[in-house]
C-alpha cells in the first residue's frame, strides 16, 4: 500500500543519514572468505540486486538454513543493510556463477542476541553461497519537454498528479491522465492508489509523472521505483513550468 508523503520521504532520508554518520565500520579482516569455484560474469557491486542460493551452518556443522533445499533463491540489495554485515562485505566482488564460502564471526552476524531459536548467541556461522544473477535496480528517469513530447508521440502513458485547481489555473498537457498525487496536507491522495492501479497494470509499464515544477513528481516517482519496484518510471523536469517555457502547448482543463 502506498503511504508515502513528501514529508515522510525527507524524514526517511534524514534518518538514514543520521544512522550512517553514527555507525562505525566493522573489520573485514575478521571475515574469512574462500572461493570454492570461480564465476564467469560481471562482479556484483554495492547497490546491485543479487540473487543467491545459500546454505548456512553453525560451527558444529548443523544446517540452520538452506535455500536450495527450499528451491527458493534469495534476493537482496548488496550494501543496503538488508542482510547481515558479513554478507554485505563477503559477497561484494563475487561474479555470477561463483561459489564462495564465508565464515562469519558473531560481530558481523547476529552478535550476542543470536536469532530466535535457530542461531544461538555469539555464533560463528558458515555460509556456502552461489551467486545466480545480478542487476542494477531501476531508477527514476528525468525527461525534459522535448523528451516527453517524443514519448507522447509514441503513446506512452503520462499522468498529471496536480490538484484540480492547479490544472484549471495553468492548463494541462493534452492526453494526460488526471490522477492527483497528494492532498493539501502533503499526504498521498486517498484516490491515488485505486486510480493508479487501474491504469498501470504491470511493473514494467512505461509512464511519466508531471506536476508544477517537478518536485512532487520526483518524490512520488522515486517512491514507486524504490518501494514498489516499478521499472520504467520518469518525471517531467521542471514540470508544467518547464513545458511552457519550452513553448509546448497546453489545453484547458475539463474536470
Amino acid at each position: 500500500m502506498l503511504a508515502l508523503s513528501r514529508r515522510s520521504v525527507l524524514s526517511l532520508i534524514w534518518s538514514i543519514g543520521v544512522l550512517f554518520c553514527l555507525s562505525t565500520p566493522s573489520l573485514a579482516a575478521e571475515l574469512e572468505i574462500e572461493i570454492l569455484s570461480p564465476g564467469y560474469g560481471i562482479a556484483v557491486e554495492k547497490g546491485m540486486y543479487a540473487k543467491v542460493h545459500y546454505q548456512g551452518r553453525l560451527s558444529d556443522g548443523k544446517i540452520f538454513d538452506d535455500s536450495l533445499a527450499r528451491d527458493t533463491p534469495f534476493n537482496f540489495i548488496l550494501g543496503a543493510g538488508e542482510v547481515i554485515e558479513g554478507w554485505d562485505i563477503g559477497i561484494e566482488g563475487m561474479e555470477v556463477g561463483e561459489r564462495r564460502q564465508l565464515i562469519v564471526p558473531p560481530e558481523l552476524g547476529y552478535g550476542l542476541r543470536g536469532a530466535g531459536n535457530v542461531i544461538p548467541p555469539n555464533a560463528t556461522l558458515t555460509f556456502d553461497i552461489y551467486l545466480i544473477a545480478i542487476r542494477w535496480p531501476p531508477k527514476l528517469s528525468e525527461l525534459d519537454a522535448n523528451m516527453l513530447a517524443r514519448a507522447i508521440a509514441e503513446d506512452q502513458i503520462f499522468i498529471d498528479i496536480r490538484s484540480a485547481d492547479a490544472r484549471a489555473s495553468s492548463g494541462v498537457i493534452e492526453g494526460a491522465v488526471m490522477i492527483t498525487g497528494f492532498d493539501s496536507s502533503g499526504q498521498l491522495h486517498p484516490d491515488f492508489q485505486r486510480k493508479f492501479a487501474d491504469l498501470i497494470k504491470s511493473l514494467n509499464t512505461p509512464f511519466t509523472l508531471y506536476d508544477e515544477d517537478g518536485e512532487a513528481a520526483s518524490y512520488l516517482g522515486n517512491a514507486l521505483v524504490q518501494q514498489l519496484g516499478f521499472e520504467k518510471v520518469s518525471y517531467l523536469k521542471d514540470g508544467i513550468y518547464g513545458w511552457r517555457e519550452a513553448g509546448m502547448p497546453l489545453v484547458d482543463y475539463t474536470p
